[in-house]
């Protein structure tokens, strides 16, 4: 069985992709959110503020994700990175209006925040706790 970090990239990769190619399906995306740039604007499932530059986003960590789950260091350095990221628009996102939207091109609301702050504190903690028990740990 490969390690968590490897199976948590898979999965997340794959429920990212799938949410990326659903913020592009009229009718997925609901509703007007004022100031943001692009078509596609508008509330995913009715929840989370996303428009076209979102969902490209979702999809390319995604597809990230699926790619970084074949190896484990790979798969150890995505959970580092978007970790990383994520962590970050959590705090930009936290600092933001209620929906904040970087100048119209990436809208950020409280759903948004919270996914982000729980996806954040998951990868980092598979980073810095994951083993690789296929292989004996190195002698100091």
């Amino acid at each position: 069985m490969p390690p968590v970090v490897q199976l948590f990239a898979l999965i997340l990769g794959v429920v990212y992709t799938l949410v990326g190619l659903l913020g592009f399906i009229p009718g997925v995306v609901t509703g007007d959110l004022p100031g943001v740039v692009g078509p596609l604007a508008g509330n995913l499932v009715n929840v989370f503020a996303v428009n076209w530059l979102h969902s490209l986003t979702h999809l390319l960590i995604g597809l990230a994700g699926i790619a970084a789950s074949r190896r484990y260091a790979a798969s150890k350095s995505y959970a580092l990175i978007i970790g990383l990221a994520y962590a970050g628009l959590f705090v930009l996102g936290i600092l933001t209006e209620p929906v904040g939207t970087l100048q119209g091109y990436l809208p950020l609301n409280g759903a948004d925040d919270v996914l982000h702050i729980v996806t954040a504190l998951l990868l980092l903690g598979l980073f810095l706790f994951s083993r690789d028990k296929r292989r004996p740990a190195a002698r100091r």
